[in-house]
């Protein structure tokens, strides 16, 4: 699919794959599909769950990331992604922690070849107005990124 996507589109879209997925699989093999079909490099959309959190909260946090989108895991496609990377479940691909670690990751993937990044907020809290209150924080810190990143 990446072969044909970089014949024939202008990128792809990837959900469930790491840093090293990215940068030893995905992009290559698209990258170089488009050049031998003398397109223009591809744009690389990368799916990535998020969330603003206390640092104590992270594990917490990879655990919920896993029970409310572990279900993709499942996916033969996406087992094959993830077999690709160092990442064994969503729980894993979270950018999760304070702004300065949840950058840092973003960072990673946008240094292992996404150009595009699409965030998929995950809010945490014991209660309903905690997730509102992580949700709400993450989407304005995402925001916030935007010329950065």
């Amino acid at each position: 699919m990446l072969r044909l996507a970089g014949e024939h589109a202008s990128g792809t879209i990837v959900w469930m794959a790491d840093e090293r997925a990215l940068a030893e699989h995905v992009v290559p093999r698209i990258t170089n599909a488009a050049a031998e079909a003398g397109r223009p490099a591809p744009r690389v959309v990368v799916g990535v769950p998020m969330v603003i959190c206390a640092q104590g909260e992270v594990d917490g946090a990879r655990a919920w990331a896993n029970r409310v989108l572990g279900q993709a895991e499942y996916s033969p496609n996406y087992q094959r992604l993830l077999a690709r990377g160092d990442a064994s479940n969503v729980g894993h691909i979270l950018a999760a922690g304070d702004e300065s670690a949840v950058v840092g990751r973003l960072r990673a993937f946008r240094d292992a070849g996404a150009t595009d990044l699409a965030v998929r907020v995950v809010p945490v809290g014991p209660t309903r107005e905690a997730r509102i209150e992580t949700r709400d924080r993450t989407l304005a810190f995402a925001a916030s990124l935007c010329p950065e990143l």
